[in-house]
């Protein structure tokens, strides 16, 4: 789907965070810890060069605009999936399968949420979309 050029940086690195979610995923399905070692590393990686970046930017810019357009449940719904992701991100045992799948199927999850529901509300309200450019997201 094309995006606006307000969500499109935003929309572009949900591809990455997909891409991370099925090197999960996959490693999450296999028995050795090697790979799961590798699949935490890349996500911590990951986390610390762009999740947390794009977390904050949306919780910067598009989340208040979205609460000011009277749109407080997408919103709440945006800050739980940011918060439990977090604590993914965090996790002592982030290295064993079950967190591996857990951060695979709630990132899939959260990137589906915000390009089918939470972008569309955004790109259709005139007043979110111009709060967005006019704060250079």
């Amino acid at each position: 789907m094309k995006r606006s050029a307000a969500l499109s940086p935003l929309s572009r690195e949900h591809h990455h965070a997909l891409s991370l979610a099925i090197q999960a995923g996959k490693a999450a399905r296999t028995t050795d810890p090697a790979q799961w070692q590798q699949a935490a590393a890349r996500i911590c990686q990951q986390a610390e060069q762009s999740l947390q970046a794009h977390f904050a930017e949306e919780e910067r810019t598009l989340l208040p605009a979205l609460a000011l357009a009277g749109h407080g449940q997408l919103v709440e719904r945006t800050l739980e999936q940011h918060a439990y992701l977090r604590r993914l991100l965090q996790h002592a045992e982030l290295a064993s399968p079950a967190i591996l799948q857990a951060f695979a199927d709630a990132m899939t999850a959260h990137v589906r949420f915000e390009e089918r529901e939470l972008f569309a509300v955004a790109e259709s309200l005139p007043a979110v979309m111009a709060a967005l450019t006019a704060s250079g997201a």
